[in-house]
């Protein structure tokens, strides 16, 4: 971002977030316990309806997995076992009997499942060696590493405005990332009053995050409730 209305902007959202989501900020608490279920969670919130949709399917994984979904858990899965999980089992099938969700990366009927989607984010973090929690926040850590990962898995289908991938880094465990969504797209439109575009959004909210001494993750997730709320 360039020019000298751009700190303007970001002071005007700051204000915004004060007066409309203050009440809704607070620190991150429940987090899945494996980066499979983030994967899923990214790939599978994209377009749908969050609590009808996408946390069930998540935990009707974990279920099948026998996973403990939330942290703190005894045990962490591999990604690695995931990525097995679904190729054993083949996208169709995953996604009828043990998802029970067979969307698709796009609104036309020859496009991807988000399954396979999901299993094309496992096999490309999995061959990059980030198989837990503790792998992907050290992938975060390393610039290098993180360029060559992200450009893999911008590849994917459905990566559309890059949206996934930065909820897919907010999922497990940067605070510091934002998902541009329409959600937020919105909230900040309303605001403004006029368009914004998700690299502006992820530089406003950033911003503004930081004069209200919030994490952007806590100010995306605060625009994030209060949007959903009918």
């Amino acid at each position: 971002m360039t020019g000298t209305r751009s700190p303007a902007r970001a002071d005007e959202v700051s204000r915004g977030a004060d007066r409309a989501v203050h009440p809704a900020r607070e620190p991150r608490t429940r987090r899945w316990a494996h980066t499979s279920l983030c994967v899923l969670d990214a790939v599978f919130s994209i377009n749908a309806d969050y609590d009808r949709h996408t946390a069930p399917t998540c935990r009707r994984y974990a279920t099948w997995a026998r996973l403990t979904p939330y942290l703190p858990a005894p045990d962490e899965q591999p990604l690695s076992s995931f990525v097995k999980d679904v190729q054993k089992t083949g996208v169709e099938a995953f996604s009828k009997q043990i998802l029970r969700n067979r969307q698709r990366t796009r609104a036309r009927q020859d496009a991807p499942r988000k399954t396979e989607a999901a299993l094309g984010y496992a096999e490309i973090l999995a061959s990059h060696g980030v198989n837990t929690l503790a792998e992907a926040d050290a992938l975060l850590a390393d610039a290098d590493r993180l360029c060559s990962v992200e450009h893999a898995l911008a590849a994917v289908p459905g990566h559309g405005s890059g949206a996934r991938l930065s909820y897919l880094w907010m999922l497990v465990g940067a605070d510091d990332r934002i998902k541009p969504d329409r959600m937020i797209l919105r909230w900040l439109e309303g605001v403004l009053h006029r368009r914004v575009t998700p690299p502006e959004a992820t530089h406003l909210i950033t911003t503004a995050a930081a004069q209200l001494a919030c994490t952007p993750w806590e100010l995306d997730h605060a625009i994030w409730k209060t949007q959903r709320t009918p």
